[in-house]
């Protein structure tokens, strides 16, 4: 599901386990592929960036599943599952450590080379809006021409089928012949039929008007509240001081990062060191019958890493003024178009009601023609035309209708604000697009991702290793506590280095 879809309350309507992936790239350029789930590397800065959906899923060694969190069946610990171990961290663990330490690397270098020029901004977010909105069904309608204008045309195909199944009606009325067939439908029911057709042209023009309307109040959103997104976010965003201190902060990130990369890669030569000796331990054991207790891995480092004086709060007062200015575009937003969907979708609930009705009416009056046949005259087939034209007509175009019905649903009452939550991240980036800092917070996004999954993998290591008598394998378990600790820390101080996406 996308952002906005899970925004509109779609999630509870999918069945069987759901998994929420939050390794997403939020940048405009990628919000397809985002969407999609695949999509070929994108470059920043000359650097191939991963961004499928399941590029980082935080896979369980063992049970091959998703992990989430939750505590799930443990295994035995034996030669077989524990090479299972040593291979997996060797085959993807080292791998995707060593691309998560590229990035980092090269978001350090950005903030060492660029410092004071790291928010030289070149474009703004205003092309991006479309984007964004047009990521919901009525979004699309609302930012896009050609979506805007087929809309257009297919509310409007009802009047001339409205005009012919009037024409017959009215024919009908007034062949006395053919109107004395007529008895089984009160006259209240087919005057009403008259009154209703003879309203649509109405209601097809109030429609029209009001999608006009909010066409135009979003073409003005643009230069009223795209505009407050930028309020104090200029050239001086990073002042010296600012600067200075996310210099000093990457530096310990720089240094940190190698030593959890070099801890990782250390833990899974334990683990191979652990798997081989207890395959050897087997082996004696089918041979002999004699148990040999398998020692612990040799000792390695205490792989401590450096608290950083910088940047103790975050982004600190920059945090705060991207959250200040979004509530600001949020509530401009929701203010100025709220009320024109609510407007537009009573209007086609309205229309929708209209076109029920008079399907209703005018099925019941064809039903009656066919037993009507008046001799020498092709007087009754022009009637059943008319009507076999509307009635065809009527139940697609409803469809049509009770889907922009839903769409305007999706967006009212605090609907359009749920979409720019969730779509937040891509608004934050965008305020930075053409920098260098987009640069640095989207390869830092890209570690998060990668460290996030590798600490819910060895949170499940440890689980697995946990309450285990065995020397090796209980050193094992502390050695996989330790990974954890580092990555929650190295976590924190990524993230305190960026904006938050």
């Amino acid at each position: 599901l996308t952002l906005g879809e899970r925004s509109a309350g779609y999630l509870s309507r999918l069945p069987g386990k759901n998994v929420i992936v939050n390794n997403n790239m939020p940048l405009y350029a990628t919000l397809v592929s985002n969407h999609t789930g695949y999509s070929d590397p994108i470059k920043i800065d000359g650097e191939d960036v991963l961004i499928d959906a399941d590029a980082y899923l935080p896979v369980g060694v063992w049970s091959g599943a998703v992990l989430t969190g939750g505590k799930g069946h443990k295994i035995d610990v034996n030669p077989e599952n524990m090479k299972i171990l040593a291979e997996a961290m060797v085959s993807k663990m080292k791998g995707q450590m060593t691309t998560a330490q590229s990035h980092v690397d090269h978001a350090v270098d950005i903030v060492e080379r660029e410092g004071a020029k790291l928010d030289d901004r070149k474009e703004t977010l205003t092309a991006s809006f479309d984007d964004l909105l047009g990521q919901d069904a009525l979004g699309k309608i609302m930012t896009f021409t050609s979506q805007y204008e087929l809309v257009r045309d297919e509310i409007e195909k009802i009047n001339p089928v409205g005009v012919k199944a009037l024409d017959a009606l009215q024919r009908i009325r007034s062949t006395p012949v053919i109107s004395d067939i007529f008895d089984f439908i009160s006259t209240h029911s087919f005057l009403g039929a008259f009154s209703l057709l003879m309203d649509l042209p109405l209601l097809v023009g109030d429609t029209l008007m009001k999608l006009d309307n909010l066409i135009l109040q979003v073409n003005a959103l643009k230069k009223q509240a795209i505009p407050k997104l930028f309020q104090g976010i200029d050239n001086e965003f990073f002042d010296d001081g600012m600067v200075a201190e996310l210099k000093a902060h990457y530096k310990i990130i720089d240094e940190n990062k190698e030593v959890v990369t070099h801890q990782i890669v250390t833990f899974g030569t334990q683990v191979t060191y652990v798997s081989t000796e207890l395959e050897k331990a087997d082996k004696l054991l089918t041979a002999t019958q004699q148990m040999e207790r398998v020692a612990a891995p040799p000792a390695t480092s205490d792989f401590t890493l450096q608290k950083s004086k910088a940047l103790q709060d975050g982004m600190g007062k920059k945090q705060k003024l991207l959250d200040d200015n979004f509530r600001k575009f949020r509530d401009a937003a929701t203010s100025s178009l709220d009320p024109l969907i609510t407007s537009l979708g009573s209007t086609l609930n309205q229309l929708n009601s209209t076109v029920g009705e008079a399907y209703t009416i005018v099925k019941a009056v064809r039903s009656g023609l066919d037993y009507v046949k008046v001799p020498f005259t092709d007087i009754d087939d022009n009637m059943r035309a008319g009507l076999d034209a509307f009635i065809e007509f009527a139940e697609p175009y409803q469809v049509m209708v009770e889907s922009l019905i839903q769409a305007t649903r999706s967006l009212r009452g605090g609907g359009l604000s749920a979409v720019l939550e969730a779509y937040r991240p891509y608004i934050d980036t965008a305020l930075f697009e053409g920098t260098q800092f987009q640069n640095v917070i989207a390869l830092n996004k890209v570690s998060v991702n990668i460290y996030e999954s590798a600490k819910m993998v060895f949170e499940d290591i440890k689980y697995q290793l946990s309450d285990n008598k065995a020397v090796a394998v209980e050193a094992l378990d502390k050695l996989a506590d330790k990974v954890v600790i580092n990555l929650a820390i190295l976590l924190d101080q990524l993230k305190r280095g960026s904006i938050e996406v």
